[in-house]
């Protein structure tokens, strides 16, 4: 077995809508989700037996989504986990980025790399969607789909390079705590991801900001205020829309040339608990080999 380096994107959703709650208490959702190049890593080594860790060595939990998918996906093919994973984080936590999805989507596809699979992406979605809501997306070869259900129905599709600065408050967001949000007051509104997708590659303005929207943003804005605040700056600084990611708290703001995005970063970094300038990018797992032991 080679050691395998892996890089996990963090994602953003470029519009958002809530469709239902459904009977077993999961929501139907409507998104454009797209990967961004900030990046968790993983390393796994090969070991007599399994072991997760962070970069310093401290064990992480049975509750890590690492540690979810491994199981999960050792158990459902057949295998042993004879490896050790070390994880590095650097997307934030609750902060509506899928970096703990992420995480879980690289642990299957480095396994089905690892073990020789030929499984492709569409027949791991149903073990994915067992991790979580996210974890499917990051499966998508385009790095860029339209999802729905509760995340198990994709539509790949490609975008145009956006450049984003992204931006995240000090409060956090857990994500049962949002739609529990979403339930005592439902926002209603039609997405329209495909006509999102048209108009960002027409960079029709207008059109990305009228299409651009979260059902969760004015419900998280009314307990987090400085969600509303940094999306204000955001579009001060000449951001062609801004828009808070998923269940919260990151707000980012799209724009086509890096160097607006590069000055509107210069201007919301010293009020951001987090500030990171990002791009689109095209996979949302990198599975790299290392040199083998």
């Amino acid at each position: 077995m080679s050691k395998l380096e892996v890089r996990c994107a963090a994602k953003v959703n470029l519009c958002l809508q809530i469709v239902n709650r459904r009977s077993d208490g999961y929501h139907n959702l409507r998104s454009l989700m797209t990967a961004v190049s900030v990046w968790d890593e993983l390393v796994f080594e090969p070991s007599g037996k399994f072991a997760l860790t962070d970069f310093n060595g401290i064990p992480l939990n049975e509750q890590n989504t690492v540690h979810r998918a491994a199981t999960l996906f050792a158990r459902a093919v057949g295998k042993d986990l004879t490896f050790t994973v070390k994880l590095k984080k650097n997307v934030p936590s609750q902060a509506g980025l899928g970096g703990g999805s992420s995480d879980g989507a690289a642990t299957i596809l480095a396994l089905r790399r690892l073990w020789g699979l030929r499984l492709p992406w569409k027949k791991l979605i149903p073990l994915a969607v067992k991790i979580g809501a996210d974890v499917p997306f990051f499966l998508v070869p385009t790095g860029a789909a339209i999802v729905e259900g509760i995340g198990e129905i994709l539509t790949p599709v490609k975008l145009p390079t956006l450049w984003l600065v992204l931006v995240k408050p000090s409060a956090s967001m857990p994500t049962q705590e949002a739609f529990a949000l979403w339930d005592a007051q439902p926002v209603h509104f039609e997405a329209d991801p495909a006509a999102l997708v048209t108009a960002l590659w027409q960079r029709d303005f207008t059109t990305v900001r009228r299409l651009a929207v979260n059902a969760f943003e004015e419900i998280v804005a009314d307990k987090i205020p400085a969600v509303a605040e940094l999306k204000q700056r955001l579009i001060a600084a000449g951001a062609v829309t801004a828009l808070m990611s998923g269940s919260g708290t990151t707000v980012f703001g799209v724009f086509f040339e890096r160097e607006n995005a590069v000055r509107a970063l210069r201007l919301v970094q010293p009020i951001a608990n987090w500030c990171q300038l990002a791009r689109t990018v095209r996979q949302s797992v990198i599975v790299k080999s290392g040199e083998k032991r």
